[in-house]
């Protein structure tokens, strides 16, 4: 790869393919639901370790472990971002009708446990609010964004001690 964006996209092609996977085979209420969430971790960790690298290859000399963990921040912050876009275009476009079955179960649930009246609906506006793609767009942002810092901290610190660099 030649490119941090190159991995980048690379990044995005399998996590889409995944979830696209996922939906075809109509798995989306499901265990294998999971399988893309789990999918993505290790997806970004190995798109962070081969940002890295490539960061290394290309620096002559040796560099320092934050600039080390801005390299990795890049793949992540870039990731990220598009993520965010593909889960709101997806949860929009493709499969509108997710969030709402997944508010009605809770609901349902809601009503088995004896909820009724005013906790029921605010229940149900909260729901709402919280199962909408815009909403589950900004929060994988977020998510993203931390957990990147995260994994490049920590795939720059095995990096470097691998590489026995201080």
């Amino acid at each position: 790869m030649k490119s941090h964006f190159s991995i980048v996209v690379w990044m995005m092609v399998v996590s889409v393919f995944m979830k696209m996977a996922v939906y075809a085979a109509n798995l989306q209420f499901t265990g294998y639901e999971k399988i893309y969430f789990f999918g993505n971790l290790f997806v970004m960790m190995v798109g962070i370790f081969f940002g890295i690298r490539l960061f290394k290859s290309i620096v002559e000399g040796k560099t320092t472990f934050l600039a080390d963990i801005k390299t990795g921040m890049k793949v992540a912050g870039m990731y990220a971002v598009l993520m965010s876009l593909f889960v709101y275009a997806y949860y929009t476009y493709i499969d509108p009708t997710y969030f709402d079955l997944k508010l009605a179960d809770q609901l349902k649930l809601a009503e088995g446990a004896g909820i009724t009246g005013k906790d029921l609906q605010l229940r149900k506006e909260t729901g709402a609010f919280v199962l909408s793609p815009y909403f589950q767009s900004t929060v994988t942002l977020i998510l993203y964004i931390l957990l990147g810092v995260f994994y490049s901290s920590i795939i720059t610190f095995f990096v470097r001690k691998v590489r026995r660099e201080s």
